[in-house]
């Protein structure tokens, strides 16, 4: 079984979630929200070992990309989801 488990914290009341990939034989499950709470969690079957671990590595790309970083769970505590101040204008 192999997990990865990566963040993606930005500063100023930004995105603040993680995203974990684990694999186990032909399965892979992928765990993901906001740091601090349990997540949600989605599992997918594959008819090879070779075929699961590509996917999670495809998917562990994407998000690298995106501005995650491999971190440890649990060092990072939770903060409080800020809301956005919404102003709206008459219709005209």
């Amino acid at each position: 079984m192999t997990t990865t488990y990566l963040e993606l914290s930005q500063d100023g009341g930004g995105a603040h979630k993680f995203y974990e990939v684990t694999v186990e034989d032909l399965a892979v499950s992928v765990r993901y929200g906001r740091i601090g709470t349990d997540g949600q969690t989605q599992r997918s079957a594959f008819p090879t070992a070779q075929k699961a671990r590509a996917a999670a590595a495809k998917k562990i790309g994407e998000k690298v990309r995106k501005g995650y970083a491999p971190a440890v769970r649990g060092a990072r505590a939770a903060r409080p989801v800020t809301r956005r101040a919404v102003t709206s204008a008459p219709s005209t």
